[in-house]
């Protein structure tokens, strides 16, 4: 990473926090230890403008900034990485497939493989899987999705240095491709947040094992969705909605203001 993006990383890094310390007068809050908030808009901007390698950047030095300077310490910093990784993962994979002459298809093969995995990860877990793996009293359950969404960031890493040659992020700047990149990296931050707030933040925040935790959720009901699976859709449905806005004002800023033009490499 030269000069150039390295002071332009930390730059949107330190506005990506001071959105984070700003959440409780910006955002809005979920009700269930969640607040919509704008932390995810630099680390897309710079994914858009300057590459993988320095949204990853950004995304890193936000989660440590977050666990030595912000009241939800490693918690937040591990939920807030691993909610925002898969909005730069997924399009990254586009960007690669897009960029070694295959086109579109190739790029819908990737995507396509991407979204059977995260289906499966929805039955897995419905199916209770990952309790019969781990146990239903595991803090494991929530960490096991964080580790996956660590390694395939650093994985990502590893394969755009080699093969990124190519790989313009101009290709999402039209509205049907990035529409399409964004239902299945939402698709995928959702199975991620689910199991991480159910297993983890959640059972870690209120001082109960995650199977209590569990069962208190499961009964209590939401209005106008009933018990059981609701909160499943809630933070599905939140994290949804955060991961669409940060794209939508991210895409918007690098394409619609012409800021990929003035300041991409």
């Amino acid at each position: 990473m030269n000069t150039y993006k390295l002071a332009a990383g930390a730059l949107l890094a330190s506005l990506a926090f001071l959105l984070q310390m700003s959440n409780g007068i910006l955002g809005l809050p979920t009700g269930f230890g969640m607040t919509i908030d704008l932390v995810g808009v630099p680390v897309l901007v710079a994914f858009f403008i300057l590459g993988y390698e320095t949204a990853l950047y950004v995304a890193v030095l936000v989660a440590l900034a977050i666990i030595f300077f912000s009241p939800t310490s490693y918690i937040g910093a591990l939920t807030k990485f691993s909610a925002t990784m898969p909005m730069v993962i997924v399009p990254a994979a586009y960007l690669l497939a897009a960029g070694k002459g295959k086109g579109q298809l190739m790029g819908v093969v990737v995507l396509a493989a991407a979204a059977l995995i995260a289906f499966f990860g929805i039955g897995a877990y419905f199916a209770g899987i990952f309790e019969g793996i781990f146990g239903k009293n595991s803090v494991l359950v929530g960490i096991a999705p964080l580790v996956l969404i660590a390694l395939f960031s650093y994985l990502m890493l590893l394969i755009w240095k080699k093969y990124s040659a190519g790989a313009k992020s101009s290709a999402l700047a039209g509205a049907a491709p990035a529409f399409f990149v964004l239902l299945l990296a939402l698709l995928v931050r959702g199975v991620v947040m689910i199991a991480a707030n159910f297993y983890f933040a959640g059972p870690i925040f209120f001082k109960m094992s995650p199977e209590d935790f569990v069962s208190f959720l499961e009964g209590v009901p939401f209005p106008f969705l009933g018990k059981g699976v609701a909160w499943y859709m809630v933070i599905f449905f939140w994290n949804a909605l955060q991961g669409a806005v940060e794209f939508f004002i991210a895409w918007m800023i690098a394409f619609k203001f012409g800021f990929f033009k003035k300041y991409a490499e």
